[in-house]
């Protein structure tokens, strides 16, 4: 009997707090995971300020894309709408993946390919944070979540880069992902913040199963900082066994800059090689968890 393939899992990185190093820990940490798991890995872009898109892609291969609707906005809808503030009941199923996915990288292997993709971000979400049509965003809430199940596939491991809000998208998120990726930096509202989300997630509608968390400590000083905030949430209840043992520590390495597109860790710069250290340790300990 041929082995099934396990169920690919479906990572969110979120929190409601903005600053906390989502778009960072998209790009280089599952950058590396896609290396070091030999995962075929997708990354989507699903935060209207698309921020992870224009980390790694120059704005004229962006505008390519968008121009021929090869972002995430054609998976929440099929047509061109008229403006930039509506929003069109789709027709037809959700895209295969193939047709909006954009090769960052490959590594080879005798009997497969492992890549790295993204779909692309897109300003014009934001017109589903203000929409009121309920209607018209179950249809393209559906459509993500068909979508979502085609992209699992074809992929080994697939990352959502969240908006840093509780809105429409951060809803469709919840609803495909299997585990949440929440980074907190290690300050007094880190723990406050941690029970905001959990609350809030413990009272969303309709949603099937829970995403298991984890939690990730971003952005430590290099001096240590003060270990009282980390000590808590090491400690506490809920929060303490979903804390990653790895931390990220704040580096310029990871810093994104207007002269340069990429991922940072392509990059030459000092010291370099202990932040990989770090990514590398944080991506083997997600793989282990998942």
């Amino acid at each position: 009997m041929a082995q099934q393939k396990p169920l690919t899992p479906v990572i969110s990185i979120l929190n409601m707090k903005g600053g906390v190093g989502k778009t960072t820990i998209a790009a280089h940490v599952f950058r590396e995971a896609y290396r070091v798991l030999m995962k075929r890995t997708l990354l989507i872009d699903f935060d209207p300020q698309f921020n992870l898109t224009q980390t790694v892609m120059t704005r004229t291969r962006y505008e390519a894309l968008q121009k021929n609707n090869k972002t995430i906005l054609s998976v929440l809808e099929d047509q061109t709408p008229p403006t930039i503030f509506d929003i069109c009941q789709p027709t037809t199923p959700a895209p295969d993946p193939a047709t909006l996915a954009d090769r960052l990288k490959t590594l080879t292997k005798p009997d497969d390919g492992i890549y790295l993709d993204l779909i692309p971000g897109d300003f014009r979400l934001t017109k589903f944070a203000l929409a009121s049509n309920d209607k018209l965003l179950i249809s393209a809430q559906k459509r993500f979540l068909e979508f979502i199940a085609k992209c699992r596939e074809h992929y080994d491991l697939i990352c959502i880069d969240c908006n840093p809000s509780s809105s429409f998208m951060t809803l469709c998120a919840l609803h495909a992902s299997t585990h949440l990726l929440v980074p907190v930096r290690p300050d007094r509202y880190s723990v406050l913040g941690l029970e905001l989300l959990n609350q809030f997630i413990d009272q969303v509608p309709n949603l099937p199963k829970k995403p298991d968390m984890m939690i990730l400590i971003n952005g430590v000083s290099q001096r240590g900082g003060d270990p009282k905030v980390e000590t808590a949430l090491r400690g506490h209840s809920v929060f303490g066994p979903a804390t990653l043992a790895n931390r990220l520590m704040s580096s310029k390495v990871l810093e994104a800059r207007h002269d340069s597109i990429g991922f940072a860790t392509d990059r030459k710069a000092p010291n370099k090689a202990a932040i990989m250290i770090k990514i590398q340790a944080v991506a083997n300990e997600i793989g282990k968890r998942l």
